[in-house]
């Protein structure tokens, strides 16, 4: 069996920049695995969730699928029954599990990161990646939302940039960004505010999230520009902005997030990004990674309300 090695020049290189290599087994026959799992955070006091590796199709021969665990939190914050997947012959899934250990450290939320290191009988294109967040008890509730998917820039062929899906294209309508709710609890997002560098100046919003605005632990919500969008979005919440126009500018803007005190949230600077791409910006891998053209990693020009591949979260 051949095994890719990636030189040291291109490992340094990966370790700051967002690339993508193949360090497994050469099984171009095999089906293509993925990582998912059933919660993006767990409780300290022994919360848990299985890690859970998917193939395209039934394995033909055992698959063995070695896990590295990286992240914030050292080995004591939580306990694994396995780093090894096994998916028996004519089965489609495996799963590993974590729970998190229980202290009285006032530690702040840590991160557990999983990827695939290398596979057997299967194949991995690219890297794939889970994180989990363990919140901490013994601290006040830290709210985690997280923009994974930003289109700032819809193209203008035909229905290419149609977004919304809603069967017309229209730049202002058409852009959107994806925020996921990466806490245990439910979060109330109501009267929380996005802006443009231009509109906070004036401290008149762009989008004020309507009463009732409740992401569920795990979930998604997707706010366009405007429209009437059509389609599941991976059941996602769908809004489109109170003042019908997110109007961020394909250079030189800032997007922002403030909660109902007026703290910031979140931000998104176009600047690094502004190279009019005609498609979304979106985090490689989802959640955890840094922002890459949408197109560099699927066929499609954005996901919104789902996964980069088109999975739901």
């Amino acid at each position: 069996m051949n095994k890719i090695i990636p030189s040291a020049g291109l490992a340094l290189l990966c370790a700051f920049t967002s690339c993508k290599t193949n360090d497994v087994e050469d099984n171009s026959k095999s089906p293509i695995v993925t990582l998912s799992s059933e919660a993006l955070a767990i409780n300290e006091d022994l919360g848990s969730t299985n890690i859970v590796a998917t193939l395209a199709s039934p394995a033909v021969a055992e698959v063995v699928i070695n896990i590295s665990v990286t992240g914030t939190a050292s080995a004591d914050d939580y306990a694994l029954d396995a780093t090894e997947i096994i998916i028996a012959v004519g089965d489609s899934t495996g799963s590993i599990s974590i729970t998190a250990a229980q202290d009285t450290l006032e530690e702040g939320n840590e991160t557990v990161i999983f990827t695939i290191a290398d596979a057997v009988n299967a194949t991995v294109d690219g890297v794939e990646t889970i994180q989990i967040n363990i919140e901490d008890d013994d601290v006040p509730v830290v709210i985690q939302l997280l923009l994974n998917e930003v289109l700032y820039d819809p193209s203008n062929s035909g229905l290419d940039g149609d977004a919304n899906g809603d069967g017309a294209y229209a730049q202002a309508e058409d852009e959107f960004v994806e925020i996921v709710n990466m806490s245990t609890a439910s979060i109330d997002i109501s009267g929380y505010t996005l802006f443009d560098t231009e509109n906070l100046a004036i401290n008149s919003p762009n989008h004020t999230f309507p009463s009732g605005t409740i992401i569920p632990s795990g979930g998604v919500i997707v706010v366009f520009g405007g429209g009437t969008p059509t389609g599941t979005f991976g059941g996602a919440i769908v809004q489109t902005s109170t003042s019908g126009d997110l109007n961020l500018n394909n250079a030189g803007d800032i997007l922002t997030m403030l909660n109902v005190d007026g703290a910031e949230v979140l931000t998104f600077d176009i600047e690094p990004y502004s190279n009019n791409p005609n498609e979304s910006y979106t985090r490689d891998p989802d959640l955890s990674g840094d922002f890459v053209q949408h197109s560099s990693i699927s066929s499609a020009l954005f996901s919104p309300g789902t996964k980069a591949d088109g999975t739901n979260f």
